[in-house]
């Protein structure tokens, strides 16, 4: 896009007599077919401005998007017509379901099956948990009585065989005490028989020598007395004291493996429905993610406002777009269109280049669209990118140019996004100076000249330029106010 504007000074004679010469500007009086018209030279301004074409946007755009479901390949089975008219919530696009609604009922049939598993695992669960308390339990009452046994016997049934072996011994020892008595009664009476009675004295020495086989027999039951009572201290007890410890040590031994092994079982078992849970849990997820997917497939209006289809960037909107109609296969997230806000619209303008340097942010702009002719619109320059880009954005070698945007100072109701600008951004006022209309001037053999109309006729007069537009030439020497030149028919 080429801007329409030529800065003039004293080095570009060359550039205006080329110009002069393929537009016809400043022809003497040789040719009588196209009559000249007279322009009177003023003081005053004149704008030099830097024309291009944009396109009217809004500030704000609402994109539309094909959904990002998890599927590849939207097929559309329904779309509105282009630029309908919408209120918020209205359907746009609406996409085949039939792949999802296949896949959906094959989830809800793992998602039962699951759940019929998961199920299955908690009775089992119940039923070991019933069977772990039953084993715990026999394994609890087995320690507690081999406790109860020990604690018996070392408290009572040891204390009680220890008295009574303690009480035979004794009996034991006070009967052989007593039978000595005897036996010492029994031969002192034998020596006062001994002088007396024969018959007594044979009866007492009868009832000496059974006392002293009777004392015999004691002393022996009293030996054996003594023998069983050391047997229980250093044996008996020892040795049962002993085998019941054993009996409570292997009946802890057996209650901490039970316990252990409950534990273990119950830890797998419990992963076992943990890992069922998780399996039923992404299950589900997956059919709420369906059934998000399922709901996205109807692409409904944002806002309200008119929908239009194909790319929002201005400078992709030309390139080439799918046709939003039934039938179409669109991908993930790709572009439906968008719907503008139309309450504040820009410019969008591509600057050359090579006119980078000759425009600035804040820079007035004056504009007219091509659809509305009778409509002229004003502005500013409010942005331009830091970057220059290709002006076909996949082509590096196209051209470079500086996106551009240019705000509005009005609004009408007629405009719309797409259309097309004219757009002249005054890049400079040149105030108070002498000028012509470019038309007037014409080249030869080095020099500037115009024709100065004169009562007797037109005088050629060389004359130097200053600055300049693409219409108008400052005049620093050569022609004064008042001055009249002839202008180029062709060039009205």
């Amino acid at each position: 896009m080429k801007p329409s504007f030529n800065y003039f000074n004293r080095g570009v004679v060359s550039a205006l007599a080329a110009l002069v010469l393929v537009t016809g500007c400043g022809k003497s009086g040789d040719d009588d077919k196209q009559p000249d018209q007279i322009y009177e030279v003023t003081r005053g301004d004149f704008n030099v401005v830097i024309t291009a074409n944009g396109v009217l946007d809004a500030v704000k755009r609402y994109a539309v998007e094909a959904p990002s479901v998890s599927k590849q390949g939207l097929d559309i089975v329904f779309a509105v017509a282009d630029q309908a008219v919408l209120k918020k919530g209205d359907l746009i696009v609406e996409f085949s379901d039939e792949s999802y609604l296949d896949e959906l009922e094959a989830q809800n049939i793992k998602i039962e099956e699951g759940e019929k598993n998961l199920m299955i695992l908690e009775q089992d669960y119940q039923m070991k948990i019933a069977d772990i308390v039953s084993a715990i339990k026999a394994a609890t009452d087995a320690l507690r009585v081999s406790e109860e046994a020990l604690e018996k016997y070392v408290s009572e049934d040891a204390p009680l065989a220890k008295r009574s072996l303690q009480q035979e011994l004794e009996a034991a020892r006070q009967a052989v005490e007593d039978e000595e008595q005897n036996l010492i009664s029994l031969k002192a009476s034998l020596l006062s028989a001994s002088m007396g009675d024969e018959d007594a004295r044979l009866k007492i020495e009868g009832q000496v020598e059974s006392s002293e086989s009777k004392i015999e027999n004691l002393e022996s039951a009293e030996g054996e007395a003594a023998y069983n009572l050391r047997i229980f201290k250093q044996y008996t007890f020892p040795q049962q004291s002993r085998k019941l410890e054993q009996n409570q040590v292997k009946a802890e031994m057996d209650l901490q493996k039970q316990l252990v092994n409950s534990a273990a079982q119950r830890l797998q078992i419990e992963g076992k429905i943990l890992t069922q849970k998780r399996l039923l849990k992404s299950l589900q997820q997956q059919r709420a993610d369906l059934l998000k997917n399922i709901s996205m497939l109807k692409v409904t209006a944002p806002v309200d406002g008119t929908i239009t289809y194909g790319d929002p960037n201005p400078r992709r909107r030309n390139q080439q777009q799918k046709d939003i109609q039934v039938g179409t296969t669109m991908n993930r997230s790709e572009i439906i269109g968008s719907i503008p806000d139309l309450s504040q619209l820009v410019v969008n303008v591509d600057v050359p280049e090579i006119s980078r340097s000759k425009i600035n942010v804040g820079m007035r702009a004056e504009m007219r669209i091509k659809a509305l002719p009778n409509l002229r619109l004003s502005g500013t320059v409010e942005r331009i990118s830091d970057m220059a880009s290709s002006l076909v954005f996949w082509d590096r070698s196209s051209p470079k140019i500086y996106p551009t945007i240019i705000s509005l100072e009005q609004n009408d109701p007629s405009l719309r996004p797409g259309m097309t600008v004219e757009v002249d951004m005054i890049s400079e006022v040149i105030a108070n100076v002498v000028f012509v209309p470019v038309e007037s001037l014409f080249a030869r053999e080095g020099a500037v000249y115009c024709q100065v109309k004169k009562a007797t006729g037109a005088e050629e007069r060389q004359i130097v330029m200053g600055r300049s537009s693409s219409s108008f030439v400052e005049i620093l020497e050569g022609l004064d106010e008042g001055d009249r030149v002839l202008l180029s028919r062709e060039e009205l």
